[in-house]
């Protein structure tokens, strides 16, 4: 009888194993890192000593309001440059120095960005180097032999050193099972010490998985670096038996408030400053069964970029699936159905209050450059992490705003203009949800009144971005 029960067991773990439940697979930065790591590698722009990179200097910036720490790949560089919004940044993660077998580093292609490091340095951005190495075996290696980790140790100090940078971030995946506790740790926490004596200001952080599937001490991980990006992506992928959310909210048995709350539970309830919230920038697309969520999946076709997947959801069907709280679309065509899932700026603003809620140090995202060409996850991170204007500190002598609240709950906006132009208007929950658009009218000069329909909603607080002309006033309701 017990024989038979654990052929049993055996039987359900391998279903559960075919149906890519309950095990690990590649992240995106891996799956990315493989389709591009066979371009070219071009010489750099600048000064290969790094002469001209300015020095950062902190500043009394006071946007981001949090941590909001991204990883700019060098496949986007330097065609993402124009689309950058510093002033929402207060991490750039290049992506990335390779960490080969005998710890020597490789920078990525065009090394080193010295436009983009001293842009980001004027603005008051923090530039990290991403550490990269995906092989397991490597891995061991620079973590245990102490000579190719006191190689790769000097040489991540000389690059900070010599390219004025702010800090480490390593990403090795695939690590042992063996090594993910104590010699991770250790490693890092050597590591650590090492930059604290020659750069004191000197930050190191690890991109961890969302989900411990063994071996991770999270508790220690956190002690040994100054924080660490939580990947929480990849939930669903190329080896999916269904279609599904990259990155679920909540839902199923793996989801995003799970991993917080239970897999770095320790972590959040002891030093949540230590931690930051990686969302995805991209979807993947499947031919599926049938046109109805969680389809069994006929084959994955791609991972596209978010401005890919936004534009061709914009052109289709667009869906939201309140099981995973995240955005998807579909069409049916040459007798085939086409599934889309992704995170929009409405399922990405409900992480972020997740990320909010719990205090965390900050949210992060794979990738910069991928939603080039659209601007509302920048205008995201602008409602939510950007400081609140007001008319006072605005210096539009041209316009005057007063918000008036009345007993039943009516909202109206009081506003003068000195002279006639466009005027538009957007209202967001706390969640960060559009819930009042009016678009940009031409309107005369003189005083105007404009009530809000908001009074049906629940009582609190709700956020309005006001344009006038070409400029945005932005605050509380």
């Amino acid at each position: 009888m017990r024989k038979k029960y654990r052929l049993l067991v055996l039987c359900f773990l391998l279903i559960l194993s075919f149906n890519g439940i309950g095990q690990e697979h590649p992240s995106s930065h891996q799956l990315d890192y493989e389709k591009y790591k066979d371009l070219p590698r071009h010489p750099s722009f600048f000064n290969v000593g790094g002469e001209g990179i300015l020095p950062f200097k902190k500043t009394n910036k006071k946007t981001p309001t949090v941590a909001v720490f991204g990883y700019l790949p060098y496949w986007e560089y330097p065609k993402s440059l124009p689309y950058l919004q510093y002033d929402l940044l207060s991490h750039l993660a290049i992506f990335d120095f390779s960490v080969e077998a005998n710890g020597d580093i490789t920078p990525p292609s065009y090394w080193p960005w010295t436009d983009l490091i001293n842009a980001a340095h004027r603005n008051g951005v923090k530039v990290i180097l991403t550490a990269v190495n995906f092989s397991g075996y490597q891995i061991h290696d620079i973590l245990t032999d102490p000579q190719i980790k006191a190689n790769f140790f000097a040489q991540a100090k000389n690059m900070l050193l010599t390219y004025k940078l702010q800090g480490i971030n390593i990403d090795f995946e695939n690590v042992r099972s063996g090594d993910r506790g104590a010699v991770l740790n250790g490693f890092l926490s050597d590591l650590h010490a090492t930059l604290q004596q020659a750069l004191p200001d000197a930050e190191l952080s690890f991109a961890a998985p969302p989900i411990n599937w063994g071996g991770w001490d999270f508790e220690g991980l956190a002690q040994g670096c100054d924080y660490i990006f939580i990947m929480e992506y990849d939930f669903y992928g190329s080896w999916s038996e269904t279609s599904g959310p990259c990155s679920p909210l909540i839902g199923g048995t793996y989801n995003t408030t799970r991993s917080l709350t239970v897999d770095f539970g320790a972590v959040l309830q002891e030093s949540p400053e230590k931690l930051i919230l990686g969302v995805p920038y991209y979807g993947n697309r499947w031919t599926t069964g049938s046109g109805e969520a969680y389809a069994s999946v006929v084959k994955h076709l791609n991972q596209p970029t978010y401005t890919i997947a936004a534009n061709w959801a914009q052109s289709h069907e667009r869906l939201w699936d309140n099981q995973s709280k995240t955005s998807w679309s579909r069409d049916f065509s040459n007798n085939n159905w086409y599934q889309l899932w992704y995170d929009s700026d409405q399922s990405l603003a409900l992480k972020y209050q997740l990320a909010d809620v719990h205090h965390l140090k900050g949210v992060g995202m794979w990738a910069l450059g991928y939603d080039n060409g659209r601007s509302e996850l920048w205008n995201l991170l602008r409602m939510r992490y950007g400081e609140p204007q007001s008319v006072s500190n605005t210096n539009l002598t041209d316009f005057d705003i007063h918000i008036v609240q009345s007993f039943s709950g009516t909202r109206r906006l009081l506003y003068q203009l000195s002279k006639g132009q466009k005027v538009g208007l957007r209202v967001f929950d706390l969640t960060g949800r559009l819930v009042y658009r009016s678009e940009s009218k031409y309107q005369r000069a003189g005083s105007h009144t404009l009530s809000l329909p908001v009074n049906h909603l629940p009582q609190g607080f709700y956020l309005y971005q006001m344009k006038i002309g070409t400029r945005w006033i932005s605050g509380k309701l």
